[in-house]
């Protein structure tokens, strides 16, 4: 099998909108019943490109669909290796807050702090950092705007500053992994 990754150029430039696209796509496997069948149909089928470059989508998504069903997240959850990577940058953004005081990452999250607490007392406190909420934020909105469902200001300020924290945070992530014999596991 090869290293065949859509999401892969993302992955390298912001790991937090290759979060949310692997998130995007987790639920797109499970609005299809986790059904390659379905997933041919409607995905591969009607992709862009030759013959090849549908047998590596092909292959990319079986294997998704794959471990989402060996992963029992077949109906909620996130693939593990995308949740490796959050926990990264939960500790990440903890070491940015706690230790380096990067005056600039702590202004973004002052910007951001009302939003993602909005969220996190929307799901009933802090079940999760306040990155998860920060990705679950985003995602919400960028749910709401691809049913077509009116964003109120306060929302789209709250996303925008959000995002800004989110982007800074891929910088330092992008920066780290660049760094030889660095890791957070």
């Amino acid at each position: 099998m090869s290293d065949f990754h859509p999401l892969g150029r993302r992955r390298e430039e912001n790991i937090a909108g290759y979060i949310i696209g692997m998130w995007q796509v987790e639920d797109l496997m499970r609005a299809l019943a986790l059904d390659m069948a379905q997933v041919e149909e409607r995905l591969v089928s009607t992709a862009e490109g030759d013959a090849d470059a549908k047998a590596e989508l092909r292959g990319w998504y079986s294997g998704i669909v794959t471990r989402m069903k060996e992963q029992g997240i077949q109906r909620a959850g996130h693939l593990s290796e995308v949740e490796e990577i959050v926990n990264e940058l939960e500790y990440l953004h903890r070491a940015l807050v706690d230790v380096l005081n990067d005056e600039e990452y702590d202004a973004l999250l002052a910007k951001a702090e009302p939003g993602i607490k909005a969220v996190q007392q929307h799901a009933g406190g802090d079940p999760e950092g306040a990155i998860t909420s920060a990705l679950t934020a985003v995602y919400g909105v960028m749910m709401l705007r691809s049913q077509g469902k009116e964003i109120s200001a306060e929302t789209q300020e709250s996303d925008a500053a959000i995002r800004g924290l989110l982007d800074r945070l891929s910088q330092h992530y992008k920066q780290m992994r660049r760094l030889p014999g660095v890791s957070l596991n």
